[in-house]
């Protein structure tokens, strides 16, 4: 019996075989800076070389240290486009090549997801997300949304965001149907009940890359919305069961950040102001967006980040369903399940985060499968933090008192450049403790 049990054990040990490559094990081993002669890209079977190369923040005839070449590395693997990116220098007759070794990821996802309002089940939303990325070695990303349960819809996206390649310039076009439940508690007491609206919009964006950091774009939209009920109120913002809302956003997008992805150090900054309406159904209003983050280095492996968000709507009559939300994308942990709007939202964090697994690149050997839907870079980080947030109505002063808070600590469970995982315990201001299970990064 044992060796029939050992013999399973060998056989399965060579079928499935998992290789594992330690922390900048190519990156960092510079003993002084040198200056790069030449720049060789290898492993990038799909990716066009350029898709590549204009993330660098240096260039053929400039010297590169081990923080540059690390920095660098950090932005190539934020493109999401490969599991492990290495940056190392050949000396060869003399001349410093630097090479770019990347392992390209798999690029081809049908994701299920699934979430509830109010913790309920009876409004539970299921669905397929399907993502097609990098299909033409451009960076290019196809993206089909389908959504049942309690709100149904279907969305499908394209962006190319090097559409012209020499002058920087990235496009994207959107379209979808929703059909979604009221989220708003006003609105909600106003009809004596919940109701749905149905929604068809669109939109065309383009925006130009004016560096590695800096990007300045905008977008046009039309998007049609029926309520489901009567008018009253700010259920919709016409007064009208249907409205109309031609829009126009503009933004100026700004990221020095390492990995973008779980950052350690860097500054990301996004302004969004949009206009919807122009007077038709005597629609006028507007939305203001600023969401401001920085990281930091602390000492030894400790690294602090912090978050000021603002959301902000004024003008002739802001309908419910464009309020500023508190609980839903927008979260203060303590309050998970706690759902607040008004026009105006404010939400500041602060997180302090330690490495208990940095970097564990894993490439596991499966028959069938390829081998780049078995690679990951693998990491744990234990966090602390902090959270305050409040929404208030125009020409109302903003109450301190009023603010929900939160802290607590967790794991963040890193499956780069797929997804991340928390676990958190938190405690709000009343002290109330959760247990909270999510996925995606914190900020």
């Amino acid at each position: 019996m044992r060796t029939i049990l050992l013999l399973a054990f060998l056989f399965l040990f060579n079928l499935i075989s998992i290789s594992q490559t330690q922390q900048d094990s190519l990156t960092a081993k510079l003993s002084e800076p040198v200056k790069v002669d030449s720049i060789e890209i290898r492993g990038n079977k799909t990716t066009e070389d350029f898709i590549i190369l204009r993330e660098l923040t240096f260039g053929v005839g400039d010297t590169v240290d081990n923080k540059k070449l690390h920095f660098n590395k950090e932005r190539i693997f934020s493109l999401t486009l490969f599991n492990r990116v290495e940056l190392f220098i050949e000396s060869i007759e003399r001349k410093n090549i630097l090479v770019i070794d990347v392992t390209e990821a798999w690029y081809l996802y049908p994701i299920p997801f699934w979430y509830t309002q109010n913790n309920s089940i009876k409004k539970l939303t299921y669905g397929i997300d399907f993502l097609l990325k990098n299909f033409r070695g451009r960076n290019e990303t196809l993206h089909t949304t389908f959504g049942l349960g309690y709100d149904k819809y279907f969305s499908m996206k394209y962006e190319n965001p090097a559409l012209l390649y020499d002058e920087d310039i990235g496009f994207s076009v959107y379209a979808g149907y929703i059909n979604f439940n009221n989220r708003n508690k006003a609105a909600e007491r106003l009809n004596k009940g919940n109701f749905s609206y149905r929604v068809i919009n669109g939109s065309i964006g383009i925006w130009k890359r004016l560096n590695q950091f800096n990007l300045i774009g905008g977008s046009l939209s039309f998007n049609y919305r029926e309520a489901k009920t009567k008018p009253i109120g700010a259920i919709t913002a016409s007064g009208k069961l249907i409205d109309h809302l031609p829009s126009v956003s503009l933004y100026h997008f700004y990221d020095s950040r390492d990995l973008k992805l779980y950052s350690q150090d860097g500054f990301y900054s996004l302004v969004n102001y949009m206009h919807r309406g122009f007077a038709v159904d005597n629609i006028n209003y507007n939305i203001f967006e600023l969401d401001l983050r920085g990281y930091q280095t602390l000492a030894g492996e400790f690294s602090s980040k912090l978050r000021f968000f603002h959301k902000r709507t004024f003008g002739r009559q802001v309908p419910f369903y464009d309020y500023a939300y508190l609980g839903y994308s927008e979260k203060i942990r303590g309050h998970n399940n706690d759902f607040v709007e008004g026009h105006n939202a404010i939400l500041t964090s602060v997180e302090l985060s330690y490495p208990l697994l940095d970097e564990w690149n894993v490439s596991i050997k499966l028959p069938l499968i390829p081998q780049s839907l078995t690679s990951a870079r693998i990491g744990i980080h234990f966090n602390i933090f902090a959270d305050a947030g409040t929404v208030f109505e125009n020409g109302r002063s903003l109450i301190l008192k009023k603010f929900y808070s939160g802290y607590g600590f967790g794991l963040t469970f890193l499956l780069l450049p797929y997804q991340a995982f928390r676990l958190v315990y938190a405690i709000n201001e009343l002290g109330n403790g959760e247990v909270v299970f999510a996925t995606g990064f914190s900020f």
